[in-house]
């Protein structure tokens, strides 16, 4: 959980102090008082990155040279202090208990936090791009060796689209020849396989899950199935892994003219999909406002199971959700927090709108 946080010229914030309780917490103010600031500031402490803002500089007060901010965590029954500053010229010191990381990325894999929000029914409705992230996020919370692999695959995937751009762009000898292609596609074909493994007992864990959270969502008057789709693996016929990586092979072969043509690699985990259907269509397209909104809340929450059962228990982040959801899913998701047992802050304008009583109150003025 965390204990404390201390905050120095982040965003709209000058300089905050907050203890922060067990059970759950929340933080209540009008508009634009930093509440989101708040939660954003737990998440990159607990998970090393921003879930508002790719570049960490947005972070920092507009009148401001730098950024400061740092937590006070315990983790199964031990504290451990995070600290991360960062200027304009992208100077960046990050620490965990004094010693000093190579960036706060290294604050991923012990302090789970899970964040829900409004932009999430783009986890429904978006581009595969962000359910695929989704399942990354959590496939790290189910063994850390995880993140090594997908590092080490996406940045093989980055070096044979390069391969293959420069072969595109007419260059009669690219950089390393079509022996380095060849070495590249080898090893995009075995950390390729690896994540299909990966992702599919994933999607073999969470579906159950997250259906029965969308059917508690929905009162009982709506169900959902999810699935893997790629043009690769299948998630109803289980192959040995040498056998995924003959057909990748066979994939990639049958694409070759292809991909010299366009400059990309045109298969693999990075572009496959997991996918939402209610009575066989996939609810990003058909699905209503009311549907896709209890899809994302039930894949947060089987986030937050998966954290529990393969890590700890997680850090919930609720940013303004309620105001998004009618009568029955307010009450659905509150009775659900509350099953939980985990940390939880809440930020919302008016406490006093909210379907619960929260353990403790942060107003913020």
């Amino acid at each position: 959980m965390i204990h404390s946080i201390h905050l120095a010229s982040v965003r709209n914030l000058e300089d905050m102090d907050l203890s922060i309780g067990d059970g759950v917490t929340v933080i209540s103010g009008r508009n634009g008082v930093g509440k989101t600031t708040i939660l954003e500031s737990v998440h990159l402490l607990c998970q090393g990155f921003s879930f508002r803002s790719r570049d960490l500089r947005d972070l920092i007060r507009w009148d401001a040279p730098e950024m400061m901010m740092r937590g006070e965590l315990i983790l199964n029954g031990v504290q451990s202090v995070r600290a991360f500053r960062l200027n304009r010229s992208q100077s960046l010191v990050a620490k965990i208990d004094g010693v000093e990381c190579k960036s706060p990325s290294a604050f991923f894999g012990s302090s789970p936090a899970v964040i829900m929000e409004p932009a999430d029914i783009e986890l429904v409705r978006g581009a595969p791009e962000e359910r695929r992230h989704w399942m990354d996020e959590i496939l790290c919370f189910r063994k850390a060796s995880n993140m090594d692999t997908l590092r080490r695959y996406r940045r093989i995937l980055a070096q044979r689209n390069q391969w293959l751009r420069q072969n595109r762009q007419g260059s009669s000898c690219a950089v390393g020849g079509e022996a380095l292609l060849q070495v590249l596609t080898h090893q995009l074909i075995d950390l390729g396989a690896d994540i299909w493994r990966e992702r599919l007992e994933l999607v073999y864990e969470v579906s159950g899950i997250i259906s029965a959270y969308y059917k508690t969502l929905a009162n009982g008057t709506d169900e959902i199935t999810c699935g893997y789709k790629s043009a690769v693996v299948s998630d109803h016929v289980p192959m040995e892994i040498e056998t995924v990586k003959l057909t990748f092979a066979e994939k990639l072969e049958s694409l070759e003219s292809a991909e010299r043509l366009q400059g990309v690699t045109l298969a693999g985990p990075h572009k496959d999909d997991f996918t939402l259907c209610s009575s066989g269509h996939e609810l990003r397209s058909v699905g209503s406002q009311g549907q896709c909104r209890s899809a994302a809340i039930a894949m947060r929450f089987a986030s937050v199971d998966v954290a529990n059962t393969h890590l700890i228990s997680p850090v919930l982040l609720l940013d303004d959700v309620f105001a998004e959801l009618d009568l029955v899913r307010r009450g659905a998701v509150a009775d659900v927090i509350r099953e939980k047992k985990c940390q939880v802050l809440v930020a919302t304008p008016r406490a006093e709108d909210l379907p619960f009583t929260p353990d403790h109150e942060i107003r913020m003025q």
